[in-house]
């Protein structure tokens, strides 16, 4: 019976070798795996249960993918995978805005300093605006005034005068204005209403003599060259001068246009009411401060119109202007005196008609 020798005992080191070539193999397949599921889905993240309590960014952060661990390592401006963009993570606006952390704050591997916490303002209180005080100031201390010097410069008060201003133009006419409005005689050419301190033309003249007396032709119409056929006073010219008010001037011309001067208005109210001088014109007219200015065509008439209350001076009653020309409030309370004296209405008291001597 021979010897027989027992089995040769298995080599431990062999199979231990054997066994870790295994785990390598099986440990680089499924990390090739994992890879390749990533690179096929770089939109998906890691399935997680949400956290009902958490935010949307709370949840990005405590399950970060794999394109998202990478970006903590890659230095700024490099793409964490090549050929994918990183989505930008919208976040809703709110009060305060907590700044970015690291990925594995989220997993609770490094708790959170106090420096990370977010900090709400501490409410401050109300600011009570400070309003500066107002004095009120009297009448008496209203007087003073701040000079360049720094000074003050205070007058005493004194009691309200009474100052009495002269009359405007439209005051010391407006009762005889009133009257031809209320006639409906105070338009011109373009029918809207006179102002008492504006000029008037010998055309617009005419159209208020018309107006205002009315009187029955006595002598034949004149053919004035300047005036057309469609003139607007037309008519108002052939009355006035048939009724002796106005004739024109030499050569058939009448400058309807022209601004007819004062003592032109007085000659036409004299000529027109067959006024004649019951004394010396010379001695009528030294009344005024520039009877001198008068031209010598015009001194009866002008002497004739004064002696029956026609002159009306304003603002001072001994100068005539003769040769200025006429506003509306001086021709219609002109026209106003000539009514007065052929009695068709009543005197209107005025500081401004002259009575002669």
């Amino acid at each position: 019976m021979s010897q027989s020798y027992p089995p040769d005992p298995p080599n431990r080191r062999s199979s231990s070798r054997f066994d870790e070539g295994i785990a390598i193999v099986v440990a680089l397949a499924t990390m090739g795996t994992i890879l390749f599921w990533v690179l096929s889905h770089p939109n998906r993240k890691l399935a997680t249960t949400p956290n009902p309590t958490s935010t949307p960014t709370e949840t990005t952060r405590q399950n970060p993918t794999f394109s998202q661990i990478l970006e903590e390592f890659l230095p700024d401006g490099v793409s964490p995978l090549p050929g994918t963009t990183p989505q930008p993570t919208t976040t809703p606006p709110s009060a305060t805005t907590t700044p970015r952390q690291p990925w594995w704050v989220g997993l609770g591997l490094v708790p959170q300093t106090p420096s990370e916490q977010p900090v709400e303002p501490s409410p401050q209180p109300p600011v009570t605006p400070v309003l500066p005080e107002t004095t009120n100031i009297t009448p008496a201390e209203s007087s003073c005034s701040t000079q360049p010097n720094g000074g003050n410069l205070c007058s005493t008060p004194t009691p309200p005068q009474t100052v009495q201003s002269s009359p405007s133009e439209t005051t010391w006419a407006s009762p005889f204005v009133a009257y031809f409005m209320s006639k409906n005689w105070a338009t011109g050419s373009d029918q809207k209403p006179f102002k008492p301190n504006e000029k008037i033309t010998r055309g617009e003249f005419a159209a208020q003599l018309q107006r205002a007396f009315n009187q029955k032709p006595e002598e034949s119409a004149i053919q004035f060259k300047d005036i057309p056929q469609n003139f607007w006073a037309k008519s108002a010219l052939k009355a006035v001068t048939q009724s002796g008010f106005l004739v024109g001037y030499p050569g058939n011309v009448f400058q309807p246009q022209q601004e007819i001067p004062r003592v032109q208005v007085l000659v036409a109210l004299a000529s027109g009411l067959k006024l004649k001088p019951s004394k010396n014109s010379q001695q009528t007219l030294q009344i005024f401060k520039d009877a001198d200015q008068i031209p010598s065509w015009a001194v009866e008439g002008v002497a004739a119109a004064t002696e029956a209350g026609l002159v009306v001076n304003y603002p001072d009653q001994n100068t005539l202007n003769p040769n200025q020309s006429a506003t509306y409030g001086e021709v219609a309370s002109m026209i106003y005196q000539g009514l007065v004296y052929q009695g068709k209405v009543k005197p209107i008291s005025s500081d401004y008609i002259i009575k002669s001597p």
